[in-house]
């Protein structure tokens, strides 16, 4: 029977092929936020720059953690929230390309008004 619904829906369009594949291409992904944070204290009674100090925070376990970065792991980290965003985005729209669609090739409840 599933077969049989799933050949209903006729073959997949060019623009969920390509959201598909651009699934593929992500290689690190994070959840998270980041903070670049600059901070002045006053030493010895003068206004001192200190850091900047970067911070990654985000849920492990059902707990909110914050991690303290190196400039390395933060320009990382970086890369891999924005591709996350990136994927979450494409599942979006390949969620909506298909909900549409079964609802436009499967037959469904007649509605009364």
């Amino acid at each position: 029977m599933r077969s049989t619904l799933l050949r209903a829906l006729g073959p997949r369009s060019a623009a969920h092929t390509k959201l598909l594949a651009r699934l593929q291409t992500a290689h690190w992904i994070c959840q998270g936020t980041l903070v670049c944070r600059p901070l002045r204290r006053k030493v010895a009674g003068r206004w001192v720059d200190k850091g900047p100090y970067y911070l990654w925070t985000g849920k492990q376990h059902g707990k909110t953690v914050c991690h303290a970065l190196s400039k390395a792991q933060y320009d990382l980290a970086k890369e891999a929230i924005a591709a996350n965003r990136r994927l979450i985005d494409e599942l979006n729209k390949l969620q909506t390309i298909t909900l549409e669609k079964i609802l436009r090739k499967i037959p469904g409840v007649h509605k009364r008004k």
